[in-house]
């Protein structure tokens, strides 16, 4: 019988916002009765960037506007992520893949969001 792991790495990709890089990480644990997926952002260096994505990681998508479901993709939003000096949106979008979006949004909606409950998505904010 195989089982899948209770916990891996979701939706992950590189995010340049400004003249810094961050690797966009979506951890999902999941057994019967738990479900567990938060997203949270770790600084790279521009070379660390450069290394994954020429390894393959996908860049994430920015975007003005809500991405929004349709049959086949599902949109989950995630929270409200603050980083250099800019505000998004965060959404999980799943089809056959598994990729993060993010939405520019206004200082003023990123705090209406955070009030009314949304998450605030973690920053690493020292390379490694």
């Amino acid at each position: 019988m195989a089982m899948n792991p209770p916990i891996f790495i979701g939706a992950n990709s590189i995010a340049r916002i400004g003249n810094r890089f961050f690797l966009i990480v979506e951890v999902e644990a999941k057994v019967p009765g738990v479900e567990v997926d938060p997203v949270f952002a770790v600084r790279l260096t521009r070379d660390q960037a450069r290394r994954l994505l020429n390894a393959g990681v996908m860049r994430t998508t920015i975007q003005n506007t809500r991405p929004q479901p349709r049959p086949g993709l599902d949109v989950e939003f995630k929270g409200v992520l603050f980083a250099n000096g800019r505000f998004f949106s965060v959404f999980d979008v799943e089809n056959a893949t598994d990729t993060s979006v993010l939405v520019r949004i206004s200082r003023q909606r990123a705090m209406r969001l955070i009030r009314n409950g949304a998450r605030i998505i973690r920053v690493v904010r020292r390379p490694f």
